[in-house]
């Protein structure tokens, strides 16, 4: 069955190739733009979708969970472009975040609260007491829902960035919802996070490459495009840090820079006052 990428609205192919009539422009049910290039194909009949992985295996009914999870995390670090082609373009946001936020969560568990609590309690065991473990567990604990909101929310700007970019260097096929599950999905690479001293920046690349391919297939546009609008995001967000980072500075400085240059001036000024003083008594006694 060859379904509307929009309604899910199916249709069989025709003879004698068994595909569906180039000459459908628009979906019977929904009205929106279909073609061969958009279609989504699923089998019919007996044979359900899962029984062809039509589907990732996150969203299956049978099997256990972890499994069928890091079976997911695996397709999208090896094969992203397959995972936008078990994804549908009506289907519910809700499902990526549930993914993005689980793979957040897993990574933050086994990668960065081990070595939090290990600081922390070396900390205090040479400063001692409770309340000093408390108190740095707390700051430690503050400093990860920090990340993850931060995290988030790049993750609800990012598409943004990249389907303007998109939009601006021709357009895409879909809409923002597409890109938004290619970035969402994409997040499944952040796993590699877990890793030791290169985890950090392999899972920051490896979300860059696995979306940028999701953004391949799922807005039907070429690699350069994508690599663009995708490369795009961080490097917004990197010039807005920097940005603010030197803002910033110069507030903090601003005052003690003004205090530097008044000083220096009073301090030329009474050189000068000095210069002059000398420069009469000289006379004087020349005189």
């Amino acid at each position: 069955m060859f379904h509307c990428p929009h309604c899910d609205f199916g249709e069989e192919g025709q003879s004698p190739n068994g595909l569906p009539s180039p000459n459908v422009q628009q979906c019977k049910s929904c009205g929106l733009a279909v073609g061969l290039d958009l279609y989504v194909i699923r089998p019919f009949g007996e044979n359900g979708s899962a029984s062809f992985s039509s589907s990732l295996p996150i969203h299956q009914t049978d099997g256990n969970w972890f499994a069928k999870y890091f079976s997911t995390v695996w397709i999208v670090l090896t094969k992203p472009q397959t995972v936008m082609s078990r994804v549908p373009v009506q289907e519910p946001l809700w499902n990526a975040w549930k993914f993005f936020l689980t793979t957040l969560l897993i990574t933050m568990a086994t990668g960065l609260v081990p070595a939090g609590v290990f600081l922390t309690f070396i900390t205090t065991s040479r400063t001692g007491g409770s309340v000093a473990f408390a108190q740095i567990l707390f700051v430690f604990l503050f400093q990860i829902g920090f990340t993850l909101f931060f995290i988030c929310m790049y993750a609800i700007l990012w598409p943004l960035v990249i389907h303007l970019v998109l939009q601006i260097t021709g357009g895409s096929a879909f809409t923002l919802r597409r890109t938004t599950q290619a970035i969402l999905y994409g997040g499944g690479a952040s796993i590699v996070g877990i890793v030791p001293c290169i985890g950090g920046i392999g899972s920051i690349v490896w979300w860059i490459v696995a979306t940028t391919n999701m953004i391949v297939r799922g807005q039907r546009v070429s690699g350069i495009r994508a690599s663009v609008a995708t490369l795009a995001g961080p490097m917004f967000v990197v010039t807005c840090v920097c940005g603010g980072y030197l803002v910033l500075i110069y507030i903090v400085l601003q005052p003690a820079i003004t205090q530097a240059r008044s000083t220096a001036q009073q301090i030329q000024q009474k050189q000068n006052i000095q210069i002059d003083s000398d420069d009469v008594t000289t006379d004087q006694q020349s005189e």
